[in-house]
Parts: C-alpha cells; sequence; structure tokens
C-alpha cells in the first residue's frame, strides 16, 4: 500500500477488512473501494455479466459454472451444467442482463424471444431453437427445476440481489488493477450467510483471475503487479483454480492465501501449491 502497489483483500470474516482501513495512508483513501455485501443502503454494484468483451464470454460463462458447481456439488449433473452455461453464454450476448435474468430466460417464453433475436453464437442459437424449444413440459420442468432452486435461492437474498442484480457495475476490476487501486472485499459470513460468502467470493476471486488475463493485451513490463489477498480460501477455490496458480505470476497477478489445515484444499489444488 504504501508503496502505490494494488491489492484486493477478501476476508470472509469481516474483522480484518475493518481493521485494515487503520492502515490506509491519507494520500491512498481516493484508492479505496470498500465492497461490503451487508451494507444495504449503499449497495456496491457487481454484475459478472457486465460489459464482459465478446472474447472472454466462455471464459466467464466457465468461471460461473465452475463457482456454482462447487458450492452446489450435491446437486450438479450435466444437464444443468449444460443448461446453464447456455443460459449464462445467452445473457454474455444480452445488453444489461444480469444473473437476476437466468431464471426469467427459462421460464418466461417472449422475454428468451427477445433476448435470442439479438444472439449470434451458432451454438447457443442451436441449444434453444433445436434442444430446449423441443423439451417436453415435463421434462422442461424438470430440467430446469434445480437451476431455479439453487439459482433463485441464492439471488432471493436481500444483499445478494442489490449487488449482481445492478445493470452496471460501480468499478472496472482491469482498471483497479491496472490503476493501483485498493479494493476491499467484506465477506462477513456472519451477515450475508455462509453459502452467499463462499459463492460471491469464488466470483470475485475469477473475475479478477479474468481480468488478469485480459491485460494479455499489454506488453509484460507495463503489466502493473497486483496483489491478491484471501483469507480462508479453501472457501473460495475452484478446480479451474489450478490455472490461476500456474499462470498469474505471468499477468502481474502475485497472490497470497491463508488457510488453517492443507487437508482443506483439493487434491489438484494442493499440487498446483506445492507442485
Amino acid at each position: 500500500i504504501k508503496e502505490k502497489n494494488g491489492l484486493a483483500l477478501i476476508d470472509p470474516h469481516g474483522d480484518l477488512a475493518k481493521d485494515i482501513l487503520d492502515f490506509i495512508p491519507k494520500r491512498r483513501i481516493k484508492d479505496v473501494i470498500y465492497f461490503n455485501p451487508a451494507d444495504l443502503d449503499y449497495p456496491i454494484a457487481f454484475n459478472p455479466l457486465d460489459k464482459v468483451h465478446p472474447d472472454y464470454h466462455f471464459l466467464v460463462a466457465s468461471g460461473l459454472i465452475s463457482v456454482f458447481k462447487k458450492i452446489w456439488s450435491e446437486f450438479w449433473g450435466p444437464r444443468l451444467e449444460h443448461i446453464l452455461r447456455n443460459s449464462l453464454l445467452t445473457l454474455l450476448e444480452y445488453p444489461k442482463s444480469t444473473l437476476l435474468d437466468i431464471p426469467k430466460l427459462l421460464t418466461d417464453k417472449e422475454f428468451r424471444k427477445e433476448v435470442l433475436e439479438g444472439i449470434t453464437n451458432q451454438q447457443v442459437r442451436e441449444f434453444w431453437f433445436s434442444e430446449f424449444e423441443k423439451y417436453s413440459a415435463w421434462l422442461r420442468s424438470e430440467a430446469i427445476s434445480p437451476i431455479l432452486n439453487k439459482v433463485g435461492q441464492f439471488l432471493t437474498s436481500l444483499p445478494i440481489r442489490n449487488i449482481v442484480g445492478q445493470k452496471e457495475n460501480t468499478f472496472d476490476l482491469r482498471k483497479v488493477m491496472d490503476e493501483g487501486k485498493i479494493l476491499i472485499v467484506n465477506l462477513a459470513k456472519g451477515k450475508i450467510g455462509e453459502e452467499n460468502c463462499s459463492l460471491l467470493g469464488a466470483i470475485v476471486v475469477t473475475k479478477i483471475w479474468l481480468a488478469g488475463l485480459s491485460r494479455a493485451d499489454l506488453p509484460e513490463e507495463k503489466r502493473r503487479p497486483f496483489y491478491l489477498y484471501v483469507d480462508e480460501i479453501h472457501n473460495f477455490l475452484t478446480l479451474s483454480f489450478a490455472d490461476i496458480l500456474s499462470e498469474a505470476r505471468k499477468y502481474g497477478l502475485n497472490l497470497i492465501f491463508a488457510h488453517q489445515y492443507v487437508e482443506q484444499l483439493d487434491e489438484k489444488i494442493r499440487a498446483a501449491i506445492f507442485g
């Protein structure tokens, strides 16, 4: 911080996030973005579907799928993933869409028709017109029910709706990295719930990684160092995290993680860390 470097801190308890504010020099106060989902009066907008370059649509969709799969592993299946992936790829092409549009896309035929008019991804179009529309009423209900239940449960939480339901982001993670900002994410699970904490934290970590990947458009020497601190990292890890560990330095992303036991980490993640 004193060296004017940028960083993001993700804290699942809230104490560290509040304590670190006391250590911010006055000259850097304007660089601070304090992201507190429990603050219902001044919610920060964080829409993971907002203004994603077409080149990164698949990466963003895959990243979100990895997050949902980790949290809802006991309910996961190939069909759920297939439908959810195509839903995300569809909404990434639809301007001003948010995660709140997922249930509507699956259940509202008129809305789905409106959205699909502007979709250019041929594979996605084929999914909707050649597959989804041919489901019987019973099969469609059975296929989308797990998505509506789990995504709906996540999105009915008021703090979460206030954040991911806004169409335009309050901050741009790529700019946060390139301009050396200080992002403090207070995910106090005692206030927003453990599952919401894990989901939101994993989405933030994934989006930071994708912002890092987008730095491929800069020469390596111009990729300003950025530091990501995550407490209780096991709460936010997905299997795709092994890629982050192996390639982060290339994009100027420095990783500092804390957790209590090695056994809390998935075997593939342990191999990536210690390997």
